[in-house]
C-alpha cells in the first residue's frame, strides 16, 4: 500500500460497530459430509484458506446463500463472496438483505472483520456465527458518526487501481525477461546453420 493510502487511513475518523448493526442476516451453514455431496455447479464453502474455502461444486439442496456476502469460518478466515454459494456448518455467513451494500463496501467490511478477530480462534477455540453478533469492527465514519461509505468506496477503488498497476508492472518485467531469453535463444539458433556449414566444409576441405 502506498504512502498516500496509508495517510488517508490515518486521517479518517473511525467508529466502532457491532456485526449485527451492519448485517441483518448472520447465519451458520449446514453440515454436508463429503460422501453426501452430489456434483454440480454450486460452490460449496467450508473452513480453510485453500481456494478461498471452496472445496467442491455441488447440486445438493442445502442452505444456499446470496452473492455479495461475507464468510467467516471456525478459525476466523474471512472472505468476500461475489457469487451465490452453499456453506458447511463450520462457516458463518454475513449479509444484509435490507441494505444493498456495494462490493467495495463489503470488501472493506471483510477486511475490518478479519482484523477484529485475528488470532482469536483456532482448533482449540472455534468460532460460531451466533457468538459474533456483538463483535465489533472499526469503520471510517462521517462527522455525524455514520459509516463513511464514500471513503470506503474511494479507498477500495484506489487500492484496486494500485494493485492493477503492480500486476501490470510485474507482467512487463516478466515479458522483458522472456524477450531477453528469447533473444539469446534466437542468437544461439541463428548460429547453428553456420556451425553446421563450417563443419561440413572442413570435412570436404572447403572454405566457408
Amino acid at each position: 500500500m502506498n504512502a498516500s493510502l496509508n495517510e488517508k487511513l490515518r486521517a479518517v475518523k473511525w467508529g466502532e460497530f457491532k456485526y449485527k448493526e451492519v448485517f441483518n442476516r448472520i447465519e451458520q451453514g449446514r453440515r454436508l459430509k463429503k460422501d453426501d455431496q452430489i456434483d454440480g455447479t454450486i460452490p460449496f464453502v467450508m473452513s480453510g484458506t485453500t481456494n478461498a474455502g471452496v472445496v467442491n461444486y455441488i447440486s445438493n439442496p442445502v442452505a444456499s446463500f446470496p452473492k455479495n456476502a461475507i464468510t467467516i469460518d471456525i478459525f476466523g478466515n474471512t472472505f468476500y463472496r461475489n457469487y451465490a454459494f452453499g456453506a458447511g456448518d463450520d462457516t458463518g455467513v454475513y449479509w444484509n438483505d435490507a441494505t444493498a451494500y456495494s462490493s467495495n463496501a463489503m470488501l472493506f467490511f471483510a477486511v475490518a472483520m478479519q482484523k477484529s478477530i485475528m488470532g482469536r480462534f483456532s482448533y482449540g477455540k472455534k468460532l460460531r456465527s451466533s457468538q459474533s453478533e456483538d463483535f465489533t469492527m472499526h469503520l471510517p465514519v462521517t462527522d455525524d458518526g455514520a459509516i463513511d461509505f464514500d471513503f470506503m468506496e474511494s479507498f477500495i477503488a484506489e487500492l484496486e487501481a494500485e494493485r492493477v498497476a503492480e500486476l501490470e508492472a510485474e507482467r512487463v518485467a516478466e515479458l522483458s525477461v522472456m524477450k531477453k531469453t528469447h533473444s539469446k535463444t534466437t542468437n544461439r539458433l541463428n548460429g547453428i546453420p553456420i556451425i553446421l556449414k563450417s563443419s561440413l566444409a572442413n570435412r570436404h576441405g572447403e572454405s566457408v
